[in-house]
């Protein structure tokens, strides 16, 4: 071998010797794996060179554990594993094992406030970074329903909602898509989901308002379609029709009610009618003309009590039947309760039970009273409760109203012209923007809020 050849091979070996490494090191970026850094010698992706630099950045924190408010409880990085830390060392209300009282602070340091307190006011889903509410959120909540079992349902933009007394929260169906399907749980779609009631069988009826039908939804989950056709496209929209379930057409319903013969009644508010679904599923009108021409600037559907079919509705909201079947609807824009009675003349009449404002203009008011006397502005859900009066979410007024049978008005939680959202004492609660209300356990009520996507809960 000459000695060009013995000089080129030994080029070679020390080529290939200063490019040789041990597997996983490297010196560049380019030299590890395009989903990979070069980080101190070692090929690494980016999430764990992040993770080792802020645990570098909490280590050269000095550790501290103290108590800084003096409430006997301290808080830090360096106290030691298992001490029950204070969850907010600048307040001296706040610390692990203290009692909780009705104020708006988390007393003991559970993740809740003011829980299971009379005379007081707290907020059951919303807001909350403990256990399921950490994962679940609640976007734009509107209708509410206790269950048979005590617990809750709710709607909010696309799901439905489980709500335990504790706190804990569990997806029924939907989810964060809008649009329409049937299915399982998470599987199931819906678009803008408003009014419940509770099935004959244990499941829930649901009125879909932006997908213009009306759902069902068994306990396990499972949504159907009751009655209309499930659509968002422009095309099917607006659309009115009686007929047999499938046939039949809706405009976004907004609430439902069984009636004591079990048929369903519902509110199609973008028709501007109280529809009934039959047991065998037939759609036929109960009441309400629907949109009528008037002149432009001056409302859109209309006012008139007098004959189911010639009484006209307005953005009407919720519904509720009582034992004697008659029929009870709040209606936003004439901010009005009006009641039908099917058995009243030929073809049933529509009334005004109470309220009173410009139908024309759509503007209400505030005022405690009897029938005519009293103003509401823009009501929204409602609940019969115990004694059999009518509570009403007076969503434009901020408040929650007490109606008798007998059409007396009375304000019984919040301050009209105060929206803001106050939990504690039940004398000082006020409301954003309440939608809906069930009653609960013992006199109390739960209160959607939906103006700060809050579910509350009023101990009185």
């Amino acid at each position: 071998m000459d000695e060009k050849a013995v000089l080129l091979m030994l080029l070679v070996v020390l080529a290939l010797g200063c490019t040789s490494r041990k597997e996983g090191t490297c010196e560049k970026d380019s030299q590890c794996s395009g989903a990979e850094v070069c980080f101190e010698g070692s090929c690494m992706k980016v999430k764990e060179v992040e993770a080792i630099k802020k645990k570098r950045v909490e280590d050269a924190k000095p550790k501290v554990c103290k108590d800084g408010d003096g409430d006997g409880a301290r808080a830090g990085s360096g106290c030691p594993e298992g001490e029950p830390l204070d969850c907010d060392d600048a307040n001296d209300k706040m610390s692990p094992g203290r009692t909780e009282v009705c104020d708006r602070v988390d007393n003991d340091c559970d993740g809740q406030i003011n829980e299971d307190l009379k005379g007081c006011v707290r907020t059951l889903f919303g807001g909350a970074t403990w256990g399921s509410q950490a994962t679940h959120r609640l976007d734009n909540p509107h209708d509410l329903l206790v269950d048979r079992d005590g617990t809750l349902l709710l709607t909010d933009d696309n799901h439905l909602w489980r709500v335990h007394l504790d706190g804990r929260v569990e997806l029924v169906a939907g989810s964060a898509l809008s649009n329409f399907a049937e299915g399982q749980g998470a599987e199931a779609r819906f678009s803008h989901p408003l009014g419940l009631a509770l099935a004959p069988d244990g499941g829930y009826y649901l009125a879909d308002c932006k997908n213009n039908c009306v759902r069902k939804v068994s306990r396990s989950g499972v949504t159907s379609t009751v009655a209309g056709l499930c659509s968002t496209l422009t095309k099917n929209t607006g659309q009115y029709m009686d007929g047999p379930a499938s046939q039949a057409r809706f405009y976004c319903p907004s609430d439902v009610a069984v009636a004591p013969d079990s048929t369903l009644v519902v509110v199609d508010r973008g028709n501007a009618r109280i529809r009934r679904i039959a047991v065998d599923g037939t759609v036929t009108t109960i009441a309400g003309v629907g949109p009528v021409e008037i002149e432009e600037g001056e409302g859109q559907m209309g006012f008139k009590d007098g004959p189911t079919h010639e009484a006209r509705f307005n953005d009407p909201q919720s519904v509720l039947v009582d034992p004697a079947g008659i029929i009870y609807v709040s209606e936003s824009f004439n901010c009005r309760i009006r009641r039908i009675d099917l058995a009243k003349g030929e073809h049933g009449e529509v009334s005004t039970l109470a309220g009173e404002s410009n139908t024309l203009l759509g503007e209400g008011g505030y005022a405690d009273g009897v029938g005519p006397k009293a103003q509401f502005s823009y009501p929204h859900g409602m609940v019969f409760d115990a004694k059999g009066n009518l509570l009403v979410a007076d969503t434009g007024n901020a408040v929650i109203r007490q109606v008798s049978p007998q059409g007396r008005v009375a304000t019984i939680y919040g301050k009209p012209g105060q929206a803001e959202y106050v939990d504690g004492p039940v004398s000082q609660v006020r409301f954003k923007t309440p939608t809906d209300l069930a009653c609960g356990p013992d006199g109390s009520l739960f209160v959607v809020d939906a103006g700060v996507n809050r579910l509350r809960w009023i101990v009185p």
